[in-house]
């Protein structure tokens, strides 16, 4: 199995370690090195080529958000992850903007934070529930701020072949409802709501929530 090669940017040390301690039963990740700022970072990433970068927003001389815009242009071999306290989504948007291929808080369990460095190492954008919603309100609102006009369909509902209830459940997705906002509007179990939800982003080709909404809004499909 190759092994995954990671880089952890963050300016505390103690951070570093912690996270160096949690992932140390993971055989196929290798820490090949550590940054404190993202000036740091950008030159690790130029030295090191690691597939997937660790880093904190918040920290001196270049912040992440910073450094992850020069390193998806330059480096885009090495996939930005971002960790931070920030639940903000503004600090998500613009983590996403400059081409983070995740998100996670500080306080993600190792069993979600092994699947996101995993599922980023693989090409794929992984945002938690809690944050995908947040970036659905974000897109939202960058909707209504921005054009009054959304582009014409491409296609239309029918296209899709989505059901009734899976229509009714996309809806109140673009309205940035979360799994269990939905699931107790309609009276049903979240495990119901997941399933619908993955059979939808499945009909549409998507991967995450904010490309269902981009479409859904884009293709008038709600």
């Amino acid at each position: 199995m190759k092994k995954i090669n990671i880089l952890l940017v963050d300016d505390h040390s103690i951070v570093r370690d912690g996270i160096k301690a949690t992932l140390k039963d993971q055989k196929n990740f290798n820490i090949i090195g550590e940054a404190a700022n993202g000036k740091e970072a950008i030159e690790s990433v130029r030295l090191l080529n690691p597939d997937v970068v660790i880093m904190d927003i918040t920290m001196p001389e270049m912040n992440g958000i910073e450094a992850a815009d020069v390193i998806s242009k330059k480096y885009p071999h090495s996939k930005v992850l971002i960790l931070s306290m920030h639940d903000n989504e503004t600090y998500i948007l613009k983590s996403v903007e400059a081409g983070a291929y995740g998100y996670l808080l500080k306080d993600v369990d190792k069993d979600e934070f092994v699947k996101a460095i995993t599922a980023v190492y693989n090409g794929e954008k992984y945002f938690n529930t809690t944050i995908s919603s947040m970036l659905v309100t974000g897109y939202l609102n960058k909707i209504k701020e921005g054009s009054d006009t959304i582009p014409a369909a491409v296609g239309g509902a029918d296209d899709y072949d989505l059901t009734k209830r899976e229509k009714g459940i996309l809806k109140m997705i673009t309205v940035g409802k979360n799994n269990r906002e939905i699931a107790d509007g309609l009276g049903i179990s979240i495990r119901t709501i997941e399933t619908h939800r993955a059979n939808i982003m499945k009909k549409l080709k998507v991967k995450n929530a904010v490309e269902l909404v981009r479409i859904a809004i884009d293709e008038k499909i709600v």
